[in-house]
């Protein structure tokens, strides 16, 4: 309602091919002005108010169809699929989010933002301690997070959203992470 446009990158949450993405506009109009294009070399199309010209809508000037990307899977697998996979995931989050806080040594940076959550070790300012965390718990192979920097300071971040991941995986990150922690921890 605030926003002239939002854009998605349904590849992320639904568990489709990369580089899938939407952008949703208020105003067609004020696109197609942005992005019309005129020259001797195009024909002009149809005017017909019932007829998409995509060429109007982005800098693009042809399309391969990408809406089948999201279309095509929602027609096969239907809404309720994509749905309690997204909600899987979620479920996942809070669930690693709440191990993470029966470990004494961690804190969560941040609270599960949709499948995202953030942790590092505490007493750990220069956030070294918790690169080396970072390290340890990758170098098992079993899971692969990636850092961050939160208000500065680095963190560790986990994101569930594969569609492999399911709970026998994210234990496993949970016991990585407990392992980790205590190697890390009896070093320092």
């Amino acid at each position: 309602e605030r926003a002239d446009s939002i854009t998605l990158d349904p590849h992320k949450g639904l568990f489709l091919p990369y580089g899938t993405g939407a952008l949703l506009v208020k105003d067609e109009g004020a696109l197609r002005r942005a992005h019309a294009t005129f020259a001797d070399y195009m024909p002009a199309m149809q005017h017909d108010p019932d007829f998409v010209d995509f060429c109007d809508l982005s800098a693009e000037l042809s399309r391969d169809f990408r809406g089948l990307r999201i279309w095509l899977p929602m027609k096969l697998f239907g809404l309720e699929a994509f749905r309690e996979a997204l909600e899987e995931k979620l479920e996942l989050a809070d669930w690693i989010t709440h191990q993470l806080r029966k470990i004494p040594e961690v804190e969560v940076v941040t609270e599960p933002r949709l499948s995202l959550v953030s942790f590092r070790l505490l007493d750990d300012p220069d956030g070294e301690a918790t690169q080396r965390l970072m390290q340890s718990i990758n170098k098992r192979k079993n899971v692969y997070l990636t850092g961050t920097l939160v208000d500065g300071q680095f963190a560790i971040r986990i994101c569930v959203l594969s569609f492999r991941t399911h709970h026998d995986r994210m234990e496993l990150c949970a016991n990585d992470i407990r392992e980790a922690v205590s190697e890390v921890t009896t070093l320092n």
